[in-house]
């Protein structure tokens, strides 16, 4: 067991070390604003907490039930996926245009512009990449279950598949590679510059 993954989670078959998370699995952490949950699925480096934010990188997943302003992440990079629902607008001030995010698009803000919130139409669930800017950043992706695909990490990146249909992780640490079946998956390679 690797230091900083939590206990109780099942490998899945790879080479190197790869963590088979569950939903279940996920710390549930309060929305720094206190506005709402978020659960945290994976925190790097090991020791670090998002309370005392010493943290590299964070990837978590929230439902987002009323319109309101996101928490303030300053020095973090963030991206956001929509998984569930009609999307959610999103107006950054003067930062940045205001933008509608759609189901299953990654969309990449800074963590310091304040950030008002507008549900579409209802609830949402989301998923959520934080990074310490000059420290790690990250590539989202989100792949449609249409072929196997092979996930390998170098010396110093990470990768983290979460799985749509089941909620479930798999959290790839350096040097380890899996091939993942024919499934819908958000896909994270953390990488350092």
């Amino acid at each position: 067991m690797v230091a900083g993954i939590r206990p109780g989670v099942a490998h899945w078959p790879a080479l190197g070390i790869v963590q088979h998370l569950r939903a279940v699995d996920a710390r549930r952490v309060p929305w720094k604003n206190g506005r709402g949950f978020t659960d945290e699925l994976a925190l790097w480096p090991p020791g670090a907490s998002f309370e005392k934010a010493d943290f590299a990188w964070r990837i978590s997943k929230a439902s987002v039930e009323e319109d309101g302003t996101f928490s303030s992440f300053p020095g973090l990079e963030r991206v956001l996926v929509v998984t569930q629902g009609a999307g959610i607008r999103l107006d950054h001030g003067t930062h940045a245009p205001r933008v509608e995010l759609e189901r299953l698009v990654p969309y990449r803000f800074d963590g310091d512009w304040p950030t008002r919130a507008e549900l579409v139409a209802g609830r949402i669930a989301d998923f959520n990449v934080l990074c310490r800017r000059g420290v790690v950043r990250a590539e989202v992706e989100v792949w449609e279950a249409r072929a196997q695909r092979s996930v390998r990490t170098g010396r110093d990146d990470h990768a983290f598949v979460h799985l749509l249909e089941s909620g479930d992780s798999l959290w790839l640490l350096p040097e380890s590679v899996t091939v993942l079946p024919a499934v819908a998956c958000i896909a994270v390679r953390i990488l350092v510059p």
